[in-house]
């Protein structure tokens, strides 16, 4: 069943990511949507009061933000939710859907959940958009956005941070900064760079030896210094 058949049009959809790259690719795909509305918010806290006062139909969160889980994001809204009225389509946004148990999904009421990367089609189909007459069909992907440029800046900005939590030992810092080019590299379709990438993260996660780690390191630090080059001279 269409959002069109379930609600009065215009739609209004939440989005709630704080990562900069998977935020514009799900705003680009879901602004397909005539007569809708997007609103993109990059914290929980933001999401809580956006939602109660805005009232979306539609619930799009990541589960990871930087102040909130996004499992616990849903279940404040929920709680807080204005009695008598429809309660919104949750959908939530995981990198690894493999540490999401069943029951705190059915518990939550969560009606979909989407592993990144996920195409502009997957979106918009969580999001009960899909087989509407109001949706725009045209490429699925990119959508005007130049996700390889976001990316390149997005390295640019992020690898010094990478590198000094990796010198401090600091594995949660890293595995955040990971988490978030890992998604960036699978969205713009670079797959050894994503790989260089995980294995990386691989090697944070299990306590590798420091040398296991540096080499990691260095072999994706080539890898993307031939991205940001590659993608420059375009």
């Amino acid at each position: 069943m269409t959002l069109k058949q379930q609600h009065e049009w215009p739609v209004k959809i939440l989005l709630v990511d704080d990562h900069a790259i998977s935020g514009q690719h799900a705003v680009a795909a879901l602004s397909r949507c005539i007569g809708g509305e997007v609103r993109w918010v990059k914290t929980a806290s933001m999401a809580l009061e956006t939602a109660l006062a805005w009232c979306p139909n539609v619930i799009l969160t990541d589960r990871h933000l930087p102040d909130m889980d996004g499992l616990e994001l849903l279940s404040r809204i929920r709680a807080e939710w204005s009695t008598g009225r429809a309660l919104p389509k949750f959908v939530l946004v995981t990198g690894d859907g493999s540490g999401l148990e069943a029951a705190a999904i059915e518990a939550l009421g969560v009606d979909h959940v989407l592993v990144k990367p996920a195409s502009g089609r997957a979106i918009r189909d969580a999001a009960g958009l899909a087989g509407s007459a109001e949706i725009t069909q045209s490429p699925d992907d990119g959508a005007g956005v130049d996700l390889q440029a976001m990316f390149r800046d997005e390295l640019a900005q992020r690898l010094p941070e990478l590198d000094s939590s990796l010198s401090d030992l600091d594995g949660r810092a890293a595995a955040a900064i990971l988490h978030q080019l890992i998604a960036s590299a699978a969205m713009c379709h670079e797959s050894r760079l994503e790989s260089g990438l995980r294995s990386l993260d691989a090697a944070c996660r299990l306590q590798a030896s420091p040398g296991d780690i540096a080499g990691r390191y260095h072999l994706m630090l080539e890898l993307a210094r031939e991205f940001i080059a590659r993608t420059a001279l375009r």
